[in-house]
């Protein structure tokens, strides 16, 4: 098996738990109605 530095390993946390957060965010916004932005009143 691969023999990571402990800088490397954050690294790959990192990339890993921003593309979790991506994926949850995404199904949640997927799983939610549009709302409806109301135009400006001028």
């Amino acid at each position: 098996m691969w023999q990571l530095t402990k800088q490397e390993q954050l690294v790959l946390l990192t990339v890993l738990t921003l593309l979790l957060v991506g994926a949850c965010v995404k199904a949640y916004r997927l799983s939610r109605p549009p709302v409806a932005v109301p135009s400006s009143s001028r």
